[in-house]
């Protein structure tokens, strides 16, 4: 009889723990579906209102609605700070609150769209975990001028923050790099046009973002378009530029360039042939990232006449300046892991001025130093203004924490993987965090659509996994 009871008693226990795998196995799947559906909704909503969203004002008054129709408390600062928060569930009133950081670009909302439906979805669906807040910054050209002015009241002590970016490679980083900002001018001289015929040269399409490790493989259009003066000036094409401009921020990758030259008739033929080359050698060397982006095009078109034209001196000297200016990985350590890049952002000629922006990151502070020396070097050797505009520190937090571990938990969980967090050579938002409050422990989330429902997944994880009293 014993026996018998004993082998019941194991049976039951048997059969209970397969439920309660079961049921775990079951809650798990139930959060990934949710996630996956309720994300990509939101995703969706911001991808279909991204034509209306082209500025601070506009932007801050999306959020304040959504978060009005969620019934979620909101506030506004004068800075472009929407701030979110919930309070935090009774059973979970003693874990550490949880801070999230998202920073968006009227004019490239684009770059926002998955870390801001991440925060979303986080700020709506937190599971009744602690204290929660998402802080969205507003910022101009990936200036990071907002954040650069929130409260610290926002980040306390003990804050756990989650910078989330948005970036072409997903990534989960406790080290960022530091950033460097240039302007380069000159004046510019004009005289009469003597040519015959003009023609627009552009390079459109491209997806711009925030120049990070693909770096090589960015087609940058007014690098492309600066190489090719060259190239017409050491081939003996005789030409006059009457018009240049590209880019809209010297942090940001370029959209679009164009440069309006002007040809003797004679010459025109010529022209043409080196035209086509040069499309053809384009197509070719960008092949891969031409068929992930078919909307880019490399044309030139005959346009009306311009009056005026560069003078020689002044042509010869913006081409020096451009062909010679550092674009791309400036440097990569010995196991070949990237470490510096550098881009240039922006060129314009307006009231007889060039003008051309580049940025720098880096994880290297003493790369960050070369650059500056290199490009103060280039500048003087082609008349032009050096100026540092602005820059930034690096971030380093610690990887070894026990936040970081609970982190990586969390993310090993949700997605059955294990995380390897990586360095993120762009600067982002977490160093401007870290100044505000260098108690508060910060991780930096790089993410795309590619990666969003993971790592949702993974912040939700953490969230229910903080320190809390089980239900009786």
């Amino acid at each position: 009889m014993k026996k018998l009871t004993a082998l019941a008693l194991i049976a039951a226990l048997t059969f209970s723990c397969a439920l309660s795998l079961s049921a775990c196995k079951e809650d798990e799947e139930d959060l990934s579906t949710k996630i996956s559906e309720k994300v990509v909704a939101y995703m969706t909503d911001l991808q279909d209102s991204a034509g209306t969203l082209t500025s601070t004002e506009a932007v801050c008054e999306y959020l304040q609605n959504w978060a009005k129709s969620k019934g979620i408390s909101c506030t506004t600062d004068q800075n472009g700070n929407v701030i979110m928060e919930v309070k935090s569930s009774k059973a979970y009133k003693e874990a550490d609150p949880t801070v999230l950081v998202c920073s968006y670009d009227g004019e490239n909302f684009q770059n926002a769209i998955e870390p801001m439906a991440m925060a979303l979805y986080a700020i709506k669906n937190n599971e009744e975990t602690g204290r929660l807040t998402a802080v969205f910054t507003a910022e101009e050209g990936h200036d990071f001028s907002s954040v650069q002015h929130l409260s610290s009241k926002y980040v306390p002590d003990n804050a756990k923050v989650f910078c989330l970016n948005g970036g072409q490679k997903n990534m989960w980083s406790v080290e960022t790099g530091g950033r460097s900002s240039y302007e380069f001018t000159k004046r510019a001289a004009y005289t009469r046009t003597t040519g015959d015929k003009a023609f627009r040269i552009k390079i459109t399409g491209l997806p711009g973002g925030i120049p990070d490790s693909r770096i090589s493989s960015y087609p940058n259009p007014i690098k492309e378009l600066g190489d090719l003066l060259a190239y017409f000036k050491t081939n003996a094409l005789i030409f006059q530029l009457a018009k240049v401009s590209g880019g809209t921020s010297g942090s940001l990758y370029p959209k679009s360039a164009s440069a309006t030259v002007v040809i003797d008739e004679n010459d025109v033929e010529k022209f043409q042939s080196r035209m086509e080359t040069a499309c053809e050698n384009f197509n070719d060397r960008y092949e891969d990232f031409l068929e992930e982006h078919p909307d880019v095009t490399y044309t030139y078109e005959e346009v009306k006449l311009p009056k005026q034209v560069l003078t020689q001196t002044s042509l010869n000297s913006f081409i020096s300046e451009l062909y010679t200016l550092i674009d791309g990985v400036y440097y990569k350590d010995e196991e070949e892991n990237l470490i510096s890049i550098t881009s240039i952002g922006s060129v314009r000629c307006k009231d007889d001025r060039f003008t051309i922006s580049a940025v720098a990151n880096s994880l290297s502070e003493a790369n960050l130093k070369d650059i500056d020396r290199d490009y103060e070097t280039i500048c003087g050797l082609a008349s032009f203004k050096f100026k540092k505009t602005d820059s930034q520190e690096q971030f380093t937090g610690n990887g070894e924490s026990e936040f970081i571990q609970n982190v990586t938990a969390a993310f090993d969980q949700y997605a059955d993987a294990d995380m390897e967090l990586k360095t993120c050579v762009p600067a982002t938002n977490a160093s401007y965090i870290h100044s505000l409050n260098p108690k508060a422990e910060i991780i930096n989330v790089s993410v795309n659509e590619a990666r969003i429902e993971r790592y949702t997944g993974t912040l939700i994880t953490y969230l229910m996994n903080l320190p809390h009293e089980e239900e009786k």
